[in-house]
């Protein structure tokens, strides 16, 4: 059985012959062929060495034309501009709101409740001041004390002898009870010869005192 598988015709052996040959002569082709061609050397007849060297040194010449941007050091002497960004500086007692609002913290609501504060204190006579605002937070108030600036002075001042109950209570140092009490005490002593005579009332205290005497005057 397998001498029969293995038998080939005389066909058949002389095409596995052929076949074998060609397979051999175009494997040897490429080897023979580079052998023969060693020897000839290539020229640039295209000038491509000569176009890539012109095109070097035109790359060159555009670099060396662009501003260059280097780190540089600057000693101590070295003199350069500097640019200086204008700080904001708000006058407490002349800002209008949209200044306010221009503080870091201060929106539109707190900067109604500063203004609405100055105008019934009478005005602003020390920085510290706007940190009594309704609702104005401690944090808010240091970040923006620095950019607060306390310009001329000139506080409303109430008369002793002359304003009523309800004026009294409308000043914020001023509660109803006090107010209650100013007026008593001025009905059953007389007019005040001094502001210092509101020491002379017992829910008047040095601090309230001190806080008061600013926006009080006796005519």
């Amino acid at each position: 059985m397998l001498k029969e598988f293995f038998t080939f015709s005389r066909r058949e052996r002389t095409g596995i012959a052929c076949l074998l040959s060609l397979i051999v002569l175009l494997w040897c082709v490429p080897i023979a062929w580079s052998y023969f061609r060693s020897d000839i050397a290539f020229t640039d007849t295209t000038g491509f060495h000569a176009a890539a060297r012109q095109l070097h040194e035109m790359m060159k010449d555009t670099v060396a034309e662009r501003p260059q941007f280097r780190h540089r050091t600057f000693s101590k002497r070295d003199s350069f501009p500097r640019f200086v960004r204008k700080t904001l500086v708000v006058d407490i007692n002349t800002a209008d709101s949209l200044l306010w609002e221009q503080l870091p913290g201060i929106g539109p609501v707190l900067a109604r409740r500063i203004i609405y504060f100055r105008e019934r204190l009478g005005g602003f006579h020390s920085i510290a001041q706007v940190g009594e605002t309704y609702g104005l937070a401690d944090s808010v108030f240091n970040k923006i004390q620095p950019l607060l600036r306390l310009g001329d002075v000139s506080l409303r001042k109430i008369d002793l002898n002359e304003t009523d109950e309800k004026s009294l209570a409308d000043h914020p140092y001023i509660n109803t009870k006090l107010a209650r009490v100013i007026i008593r005490y001025r009905n059953s002593h007389g007019p005040f010869s001094q502001v210092e005579g509101l020491k002379g009332i017992a829910l008047v205290d040095d601090s309230i005192y001190r806080k008061l005497e600013k926006y009080l005057v006796v005519n």
